[in-house]
């Protein structure tokens, strides 16, 4: 079902919460990548619900159908606010029920930050290509720019440069991303910046986090690089690194997707029987 909420700066996020009704043996809160929306996962959540697990996510601002300029977070508070709300809907609505967060890409940044910063009372998480280490680093230059405009410019947008053939290796995945009205190449200074900050953060503070882990990535991705979740992976034992050789950044639209989710199935029960 369509599900919205209002941030404290008025801004209105919409999504979907896709519930298996009784027997819900898990929820999952998931956050989208840059430039892309929830409703790219609708197929994704009733795989999920076939399994009793529950699917919720919203377009972050700026994406989507979600209010804000294309592109433009100006904070992580608002993404912070964001899950924090998610997880208080989900947790009283569903009382005693495990939750999961869930993030990719630039969401899989958004997660792995919020879980060492904000250490979420949560079952466990799964990320996939997070942004940690891009495959294309920009230089020093750029890196100085982006710190020297946040601050004069915070709002100014750029395209992002993503190029849509490194998505997937399925073509239809392409065409209907290409075709998408929903989906946009923009990044903003600040999104940007909040985006490296995170990633350097989480990078260098792994070794704080307090749930368990799923933390995937494809060999061949050429958006995300596999290093920076190999090197998160190296400085924490919670988590449990999987790499997809040859996969391309969207695991979860690989032609081996159905094997993508079997082992994400296979974790997530493990860790809900509690066995490691």
């Amino acid at each position: 079902m369509q599900y919205s909420i209002k941030l404290k700066n008025g801004q209105i996020l919409r999504g979907f919460l896709n519930s298996p009704g009784e027997k819900t043996r898990a929820n999952i809160v998931f956050v989208h990548g840059l430039g892309e929306h929830i409703n790219r996962y609708t197929a994704w959540a009733e795989s999920f619900n076939r399994e009793k697990i529950g699917f919720t996510g919203l377009d972050l601002p700026g994406h989507g159908s979600s209010d804000g300029r294309r592109g433009h977070i100006i904070s992580y508070s608002l993404t912070d606010e964001m899950l924090d709300i998610l997880l208080k809907h989900i947790n009283s609505t569903f009382p005693e029920t495990p939750v999961f967060l869930y993030g990719h890409s630039l969401g899989g940044g958004i997660v792995l930050d919020y879980l060492l910063r904000k250490k979420p009372a949560v079952k466990g998480a799964i990320v996939t290509s997070p942004w940690l280490k891009l495959s294309i680093e920009p230089d020093k230059f750029k890196l100085t720019l982006v710190s020297v405009m946040k601050r004069i410019i915070p709002g100014l947008v750029q395209s992002s440069g993503l190029v849509q053939e490194y998505l997937s290796q399925d073509k239809d995945v392409i065409n209907r991303y290409n075709s998408d009205p929903l989906v946009h190449d923009k990044i903003s200074v600040s999104l940007a910046y909040n985006a490296m900050k995170a990633a350097s953060h989480s990078l260098s503070h792994s070794h704080e986090l307090e749930v368990p882990l799923l933390l995937m990535h494809g060999s061949s991705d050429m958006i995300c690089s596999p290093e920076g979740s190999s090197g998160f992976a190296s400085g924490t034992t919670r988590a449990e690194l999987k790499i997809w050789d040859g996969g391309y950044h969207e695991l979860h639209n690989e032609p081996f997707k159905n094997q993508v989710f079997e082992y994400i199935i296979n974790w997530m029960t493990r860790i809900l029987s509690g066995s490691k």
